[in-house]
């Protein structure tokens, strides 16, 4: 396999460029599912979701929120009663992300509006929370989170790397899609060869499951592989949640 890097646009230039390939099964867009949404919904992206097949997932990159260790809020809940009462600060890696948008849905259901800043990088996320520039940060973890004090994990079941980090759907917010990374092929790209690939991954990762656990667990992600069907639906589920949300806070469209 041949990596071939599309920089531009966060994303919409090499979305351009996959959607534009022969489907042929030699060439595939890799990227998480509420990222590809993301660019259609806030990025005028050139491309909607039929034009791209689903393959499958690669990794599961949970998304974790999270304070400093001395920090006045022991829980989640801690964090969202008090920011009904004050305006708390939370970072994230960008403007519009999943997990701005999270915050604000959770914010809408329990009555609070905290104040978004938005930060280039999961790593200097965490350093502003540690530096108390922010209160809270939510960002996939970057190795640092050790430093910090974990509330709440977005998944829908616990984490094996934080058994006592409670979900957000266990805490009554059964909302936000996971973030998987996954690969796509252009659209028309024929069953046979989306069902050859797939079962390739699927093979790989039954065959060699201990090697890539560990190596995905060394960068925080969770080897899991899922179908077209799945991936498919999660990418609609995506897609609907984040635009939305974006309707809700009447997010200007870059």
């Amino acid at each position: 396999m041949v990596m071939i890097y599309k920089p531009g646009a966060a994303g919409v230039i090499a979305g351009a460029y996959v959607k534009e390939s022969k489907p042929d099964g030699y060439t595939f867009f890799v990227i998480s599912n509420t990222s590809l949404v993301s660019f259609m919904v806030t990025r005028k992206a050139d491309f909607t979701l039929d034009d791209f097949t689903p393959i499958c997932t690669l990794t599961l990159s949970p998304i974790i929120f999270a304070v400093k260790k001395d920090s006045p809020y022991k829980t989640f809940k801690d964090f969202t009663e008090a920011a009904t009462t004050k305006k708390l600060k939370y970072g994230t890696t960008a403007a519009l992300s999943a997990t701005q948008l999270i915050v604000e849905a959770i914010g809408r259901q329990e009555g609070f509006q905290a104040i978004h800043v938005p930060i280039a990088g999961g790593a200097k996320a965490m350093a502003t929370v540690l530096g108390g520039h922010v209160d809270m940060a939510g960002v996939s973890p970057t190795g640092i989170e050790s430093q910090l004090r974990i509330l709440a994990v977005v998944l829908q079941n616990r984490w094996e790397a934080y058994p006592d980090v409670p979900t957000l759907k266990e805490l009554g917010y059964p909302i936000g899609p996971e973030v998987y990374f996954s690969l796509y092929a252009p659209k028309g790209t024929p069953k046979e060869i989306v069902d050859r690939i797939h079962g390739a991954y699927t093979r790989v990762l039954a065959e060699h499951r201990e090697e890539i656990t560990k190596r995905a667990k060394g960068i925080n992600q969770i080897a899991r592989v899922l179908g077209p069907e799945e991936l498919g639906k999660m990418s609609r589920d995506s897609y609907d949640f984040v635009k939305t949300m974006v309707s809700k806070i009447q997010a200007p469209v870059n």
